[in-house]
């Protein structure tokens, strides 16, 4: 989904099924091309999500980890777009996905272990394949929460370029939290096929 405002595909593009028994709700801020945005992030054993709203419009990013689907639901429209966890259009929005493919390779190297927020964090930077002495993103990870808590995007240039995770809390998801709302329209990104 191209949003308005925000860009912030580069960031999110560092973060599949990669979320433990950890349950919260926190707020995730964006600050990516001088802009910031705020999102709600929830996530359980069973998925993760991020609410947003931006330029007046609310919107949800749905990960479900067992089946590695990504919806992508636009309230105002009822509107909801399925992709699946390994498409170009899901690691550019979500920043857990990107970090899991990133995980283990070569480029993402561990540098030590930082305390972020309160929250005790491995500390790792990824380096451009291209130009290994170029750093990408600098991230730090909770292994307690199964979550990236930092990313900073050195690509942007931008001092400040990146996300953080605050004020945690303990969350408890119900039946429907993953799920498409009744009355949806959706849509299949890969094959575009609206389904009712």
């Amino acid at each position: 989904m191209k949003k308005k405002g925000l860009k912030l595909s580069a960031i999110l593009f560092l973060l599949v099924g990669f979320i433990g028994t950890s349950q919260f709700k926190a707020k995730m801020v964006f600050n990516t091309l001088n802009k910031e945005g705020v999102f709600t992030v929830y996530a359980a054993e069973n998925g993760y999500k991020y609410e947003f709203n931006e330029a007046g419009k609310a919107g949800v990013i749905i990960v479900k980890t067992d089946t590695k689907e990504v919806v992508i639901l636009m309230p105002q429209e009822k509107m909801a777009m399925k992709t699946t966890a390994e498409s170009p259009m899901s690691m550019g929005n979500d920043p857990l996905q990107a970090y899991q493919n990133y995980k283990n390779s070569e480029l993402l190297k561990v540098v030590g272990k930082e305390t972020i927020n309160g929250i005790e964090c491995v500390k790792s930077i990824l380096w451009n394949k291209e130009n290994p002495t170029q750093k990408m993103f600098t991230l730090w990870f909770s292994e307690k929460y199964k979550f990236p808590i930092k990313i900073i995007n050195h690509i942007d240039g931008i001092e400040k370029s990146g996300m953080e995770v605050k004020d945690i809390e303990p969350w408890t998801p119900n039946a429907t939290s993953f799920s498409i709302p009744e009355g949806y329209q959706i849509m299949d990104i890969g094959g575009a096929i609206p389904k009712h």
